[in-house]
């Protein structure tokens, strides 16, 4: 178990206790935390327009047939989720589909600058927001909720329609552009969510304290978007076919573990009950050099582009407080010299 314990930081003075997740990837342990790239494509169209086969082992049809069929397929070792290009071929989008890569790319940046302007003023003025604005760690316990409400969706078949174009991020044919936020409240297996909501609630209850609510909210949101930018460009870049759509919340997590990192560089982690030498710090950069092997050597089935983007934004949002808050000290001494 990994636990972050009291910081020595002048930026906080309220981490006293004991905060814990388990075995994490972000802490260069490869099975948690991740936006998995997940063995299946959610709805794959085959030859008969009526057979169709969902990601997982959920399926439209009973046919027992498909299922033997296609599994095999798709259960192979990782590298077979990767289809290379030479330096001849192009990566190629489905012509069919309206959402182009670059559409869906202007339209998470305008949320994202969006999210980042509109959130002061929705805590500001409009419920629940408000409520939020004076109970940080709430909004954490939403999140978590959100995130658990989806997984009982998936658990119900009729939902599946609605989930795969909008809770699933696909690379090849981007269902729907705001899949870029759906996707990272979406988990189909209990032991992702369970791992993803138990550093959510290590690292977001302290953290949604320390920058007030409004702050990690618009952190979140947009690490949340990066990592699904990160995830659809990476196969484009590195000329690969990715033959999986990916889903979690693990891209908004690193951006919560890196701001985290960054604000407290010397918090203790805890590894069960061992620390980690170097700190938070180290530990994310020990996550973010594995996250880089892992794009180049494409190992496992880990979306290691959305952890990437999350990483990035997290340390960026990390670096902006810190420079508010030292302005913020600065023009506090200067008025307080001004009575001496």
């Amino acid at each position: 178990m990994i636990g972050i314990g009291r910081s020595s930081s002048h930026l906080v003075g309220v981490c006293r206790s004991q905060l814990f997740f388990r075995n994490n990837a972000c802490l260069s342990f490869p099975k948690a935390l991740k936006a998995s790239v997940l063995k299946t494509p959610t709805m794959l169209k085959l030859s008969a327009p009526s057979l169709r086969q969902t990601n997982g082992r959920r399926f439209f049809t009973e046919t027992g047939l498909l299922k033997h069929r296609w599994a095999s397929y798709f259960a192979g070792e990782s590298a077979n989720r990767y289809v290379s290009l030479n330096r001849f071929q192009q990566y190629q989008e489905s012509g069919s589909n309206p959402n182009s890569l670059f559409k869906v790319t202007l339209f998470g940046l305008a949320l994202m600058t969006g999210i980042y302007f509109l959130s002061p003023y929705l805590f500001a003025y409009v419920p629940p927001f408000t409520y939020f604005r004076r109970n940080p760690k709430e909004l954490v316990y939403a999140l978590l909720g959100i995130n658990v409400a989806v997984f009982g969706l998936w658990q119900v078949p009729r939902y599946w329609r609605f989930l795969q174009k909008y809770m699933l991020l696909e690379k090849r044919s981007i269902q729907s552009k705001w899949s870029l936020v759906g996707s990272a409240f979406s988990h189909q297996e209990f032991w992702h969510l369970g791992m993803n909501m138990l550093a959510l609630w290590s690292f977001g209850t302290s953290l949604s304290y320390m920058i007030g609510a409004s702050n990690f909210f618009s952190m979140y949101m947009n690490c949340a978007i990066a990592g699904s930018l990160f995830s659809l460009w990476y196969p484009r870049l590195a000329k690969i076919m990715m033959m999986g759509p990916s889903l979690g919340a693990s891209g908004a997590l690193f951006g919560v573990m890196g701001c985290f990192s960054y604000l407290i560089p010397n918090a203790e982690i805890l590894l069960f009950v061992f620390p980690i030498p170097g700190g938070a710090w180290l530990g994310f950069l020990g996550s973010a050099v594995w996250n880089i092997a892992g794009c180049v050597f494409r190992w496992g089935s880990f979306d290691y582009a959305a952890h990437l983007g999350g990483s990035v934004l997290g340390v960026i949002y990390g670096w902006y407080i810190a420079q508010q808050a030292e302005k913020q000290r600065e023009a506090q001494m200067q008025r307080l010299t001004k009575w001496f």
